[in-house]
């Protein structure tokens, strides 16, 4: 009786162990990177303007990744949710047309999913969250550090120059709107990764990492102007805090894309302030500021001072060849797009060795 009732218990911790072996070596990871900022982080590139470029030294070393024949790649190991898109939610195989200014055209993503993609053995996946003309100082403002009374008052009265009925309450909802938005979206798209991309279902998803790219609504305000962005430092560390711990990521590395619209001759106190925020004690090895200022289509810029956009068809075909926008949309570059995702996919790498 004894050692028949040995037996069984000794067959059933086997079976027990067997099945837990067999469950972890089922389980599988899927590395998830958020993208998150305003219209920037939305892009406006043209990606006919790395064919413009193809020869470039810097793209031409990663150029024939990006396409297949004539076309451009379509990737079976790199995926995207927007969920936050201007005109409906998308999500795919990463690819091209994930910008806001033509059904081609790409922002940071491209350059970023590219790189990651080919450093990661394993699946990977990227959230894009982002909406145009968004502040720090407003509409993302960190829970952790909530908008002061006078603060409040001041945008109170501002806003009831144009709307007499604006209420305290509404004006309350404002600050943050677009932080908590971030949030809901990113735990909403987490928990749908299996349905969004059935390739996925039964991975686990980890979080990577988290790309910023976000600061013209604040290099625009005068009254942090007037104290050097000192409280735009203070607030993006905040954000970085409040986020990590709502998405229960406590050392979640964070990527600063610097704002450089404009290119070098534009950096400033704004640049300088986003560079401090990753110079904190506490955000070392974690955090880092990412220039790139450097990516910007001085090319392209010269043809827009000279209003090639809207000069001769000549002009045009050439302009068209390079830019598609203003300076503050880094002129629609296919190219700086592109390159700035390059440079924040190496950066969060560097990170996570």
């Amino acid at each position: 009786m004894f050692r028949s009732r040995l037996a069984s218990l000794i067959a059933l911790a086997f079976a027990l162990v067997l099945s837990f072996g067999l469950r972890a070596a089922e389980a599988k990871d899927v590395k998830v990177f958020f993208l998150v900022g305003q219209s920037n982080m939305e892009g406006k590139g043209n990606p006919i303007h790395l064919d413009t470029y193809k020869d470039d030294p810097l793209i031409k070393p990663t150029y024939a990744g990006l396409k297949d024949g004539d076309g451009w790649k379509v990737r079976d190991d790199v995926f995207i949710t927007y969920p936050s898109k201007a005109g409906g939610a998308k999500h795919g195989p990463l690819t091209v047309g994930y910008g806001t200014k033509g059904e081609d055209s790409i922002g940071p993503e491209f350059g970023f999913g590219h790189t990651v993609g080919n450093a990661i053995d394993e699946p990977v996946v990227l959230i894009k969250i982002a909406w145009g003309g968004k502040s720090v100082a407003v509409n993302f403002r960190p829970p952790s550090e909530p908008p002061t009374k006078e603060e409040l008052e001041a945008k109170l009265a501002n806003i009831r120059k144009k709307k007499p009925d604006a209420t305290l309450e509404s004006v309350k909802e404002e600050y943050g709107h677009f932080y908590r938005e971030t949030i809901r979206h990113a735990k909403e798209e987490l928990a749908a990764l299996g349905e969004r991309f059935p390739k996925l279902k039964g991975y686990e998803p980890k979080i990577a990492g988290f790309i910023w790219h976000q600061g013209f609504n604040d290099i625009i305000n005068r009254d942090l102007r007037a104290n050097q962005y000192a409280d735009y430092t203070k607030w993006l560390a905040a954000f970085i805090r409040d986020v990590r711990k709502d998405l229960g990521a406590p050392n979640m590395p964070f990527v600063i894309g610097e704002l450089s619209t404009g290119g070098i001759p534009n950096r400033g106190d704004f640049q300088v302030a986003q560079a401090n925020t990753a110079k904190l004690p506490e955000f070392k090895g974690n955090v880092v500021f990412v220039p790139t200022a450097e990516y910007y289509d001085t090319k392209a810029h010269e043809m827009y001072e000279k209003g090639f956009w809207k000069g001769t068809d000549e002009q045009k075909a050439q302009w068209q060849a390079v830019g598609n926008d203003r300076p503050y949309h880094y002129l629609g570059s296919g190219k700086t797009y592109y390159l700035k995702g390059v440079a924040f996919g190496e950066a969060v790498l560097k990170m996570m060795r």
